[in-house]
């Protein structure tokens, strides 16, 4: 066979493997099938392939090995070695090159892949994340539950919008005596010493003081998270982020997010989860004005039996129901001040 024969048909068979190699990219692992075709476009015994090429040379004296360099469009970003028993001649050589840019174009082609994949998968946790977002806005629209139940209702949708595995929402108290509620997306409730201890010294501790975000992408090693006291779980934290429930001036609670799996939170999910948080903010917030204003109908209906039955009395001569007026004035005083100080 001549030499420009041999040639023509290495050609031939070389554009037929061209789409192999594009079929290979979408391996979830696209390498073990390009160094298999490799070694057939290349007669090879072996082939190896370095990304990134690192220190390996792209030249040798071998006359059984061709060393080569792997690029897309003029950026090398791998190498190739081709190991065979008999030696390569320039047809080999002029086909490597070929062979490691066609490779880069599959390496390419993958790498795009799981950037669109990885965009449908952001596209789609931003949909059921808007789609429960609504839900939140229903609620609030159609008559807030009360802010426990709101709040356990609002906690076991969490992880999913924000690819975490367990959530947490610390209530904080409403009223000056009440203590701090801490729900968790198992549909459980704490006890209250266990709220309190985290409000004071865990994660939650941190995003209170400074009343912004926080994400810990790796627990093992960051020293924010090793310096908290460490309470023991049957399912171990590797990554976390906490952020506030903010209403104007005050922080209504704070919501946590936590998963097992290492530095799986972005920066990307914080700003999700915060998003989140604006949204049950105004959930909660609106909760807690309509377990409020059901307390001061109440208390307002009380204070009139008061001032009903100090007023039959006076006017039956009792002077000293004078005194329950005066205490039913300064109640309402007090609570008067009280949703100004709220509004404010």
């Amino acid at each position: 066979m001549s030499k420009r024969k041999s040639r023509t048909i290495r050609l031939h068979q070389a554009l037929e493997g061209y789409g192999l190699f594009l079929a290979a990219a979408r391996d979830l692992d696209p390498l073990p099938r390009l160094r298999d075709l490799a070694c057939d476009w290349m007669y090879a015994e072996e082939v190896v392939i370095h990304i990134p090429a690192g220190l390996t040379s792209l030249h040798c004296n071998d006359s059984n090995k061709i060393c080569g360099s792997i690029q897309i469009g003029r950026q090398v970003v791998g190498a190739i070695e081709v190991y065979r028993s008999h030696p390569f001649d320039e047809d080999d050589r002029a086909l490597l090159a070929t062979l490691g840019k066609m490779i880069g174009a599959a390496l390419e082609h993958h790498s795009l892949q799981s950037q669109i994949a990885s965009h449908a998968l952001e596209a789609r946790a931003y949909s059921d994340t808007l789609d429960r977002l609504l839900d939140f806005g229903r609620q609030v629209v159609h008559g807030a539950a009360t802010p426990l139940a709101l709040t356990s209702l609002i906690v076991s949708q969490i992880p999913v919008m924000v690819s975490g595995e367990r959530a947490s929402l610390l209530l904080l108290p409403d009223e000056t005596g009440d203590e701090p509620v801490l729900v968790l997306s198992d549909g459980t409730m704490t006890t209250t010493e266990r709220a309190i201890q985290v409000s004071e010294q865990g994660l939650v501790a941190m995003v209170l003081d400074d009343r912004l975000p926080i994400i810990i992408d790796e627990t093992d090693t960051d020293r924010r998270w090793l310096s908290l006291p460490m309470h023991q779980t049957d399912t171990p934290t590797r990554c976390a982020m906490a952020v506030p429930l903010l209403w104007g001036s005050h922080v209504v609670g704070v919501l946590t997010v936590t998963t097992s799996q290492s530095r799986l939170f972005s920066p990307t999910h914080l700003n999700l989860l915060e998003l989140v948080a604006c949204h049950v903010s105004l959930a909660v917030h609106a909760a807690l004005l309509d377990a409020r204003i059901a307390a001061n109908a109440a208390m307002m209906g009380a204070m009139a039996t008061y001032l009903e039955t100090a007023l039959h009395a006076i006017q039956a001569g009792d002077a000293t129901a004078l005194a329950t007026v005066a205490v039913v004035a300064e109640r309402l005083r007090d609570e008067q001040q009280s949703l100004l100080g709220k509004a404010s």
